[in-house]
């Protein structure tokens, strides 16, 4: 008699992320469009200098303190090149809009959604390690160029955030597979095909689905915008719940993966 098939549980999303999401998608040519896609120079300042400034109230582990240190000493070693760009991206708001208020809300919005991006949680590991790469990169800049120092290491934050979208479109693939197959009878059971599906009860998925706010913002003096400071758990545990897939019209025969 052959064994009973195992129900694996409901894969789920890496790095305790968010069981749902947009992920920005990737055109004909491959390319990811995110915040940070097709900018001009004094938009690569002001992101790479964003990013830093999330890193900088965010990253919070130890050995993080470079982080925040040396984006003191960016500041205060690029005030010119910083204002620069911070002029010029206004004076794109405000031809782009009829009047001065309208300009300054949109930026608002746009500085916003850049700032939302860099303190996206599933990326808070790499994120936290690009940034220190980046601070130490810093400290040994020897230029006085912010636009070659911006161009040059905006990637290296970019590129925690372009990992975890490759990572989160796997968890989708696999647990579309799983829906597909095991979701009408134990869907009911998993905190991410709650989440997604709903059911109307309340049951151990619908209980577990809740996700992370965040515990406060702090205000960008320039733009207006909310700072999001997210508190991430950087251990090695995870915190995105894993419960045992239970069947709602249990099928004798049938026995659960331990």
């Amino acid at each position: 008699m052959a064994a009973p098939e195992p129900i694996p549980y409901r894969p789920i999303p890496p790095r305790g992320a968010a069981y749902q999401m947009e992920v920005p998608p990737v055109d004909a040519f491959g390319q990811r469009l995110t915040v940070n896609t097709a900018i001009d120079e004094s938009e690569t300042v002001w992101h790479f200098r964003s990013g830093w400034n999330v890193a900088a109230l965010n990253c919070l582990a130890p050995g993080d303190e470079i982080i925040t240190s040396a984006y003191g000493e960016f500041l205060r070693g690029f005030p010119n090149g910083l204002r620069s760009a911070n002029q010029a991206i206004d004076r794109k708001f405000r031809e782009d809009y009829s009047s001065s208020r309208e300009a300054l809300l949109a930026r608002e919005e746009h500085a916003t959604q850049v700032y939302n991006y860099f303190a996206m949680p599933g990326a808070r590991a790499d994120f936290c390690a690009a940034a220190r790469v980046v601070a130490g990169q810093f400290a040994n800049y020897e230029g006085d160029n912010v636009k070659e120092f911006a161009a040059a290491n905006l990637p290296l934050l970019e590129n925690a955030f372009l990992r975890f979208f490759e990572e989160y479109e796997e968890y989708e693939r696999l647990s579309a597979d799983w829906d597909s197959q095991y979701g009408t009878r134990y869907g009911q059971s998993q905190p991410g095909y709650v989440a997604i599906y709903g059911n109307g009860l309340t049951t151990v998925g619908s209980t577990l689905a809740s996700q992370q706010e965040p515990a406060g913002a702090v205000i960008d003096v320039d733009t207006g915008a909310a700072i999001p400071v997210i508190p991430v758990d950087d251990g090695n545990t995870v915190s995105t719940p894993v419960v045992q897939p239970l069947s709602n019209e249990p099928v004798q025969g049938t026995s659960v993966a331990q």
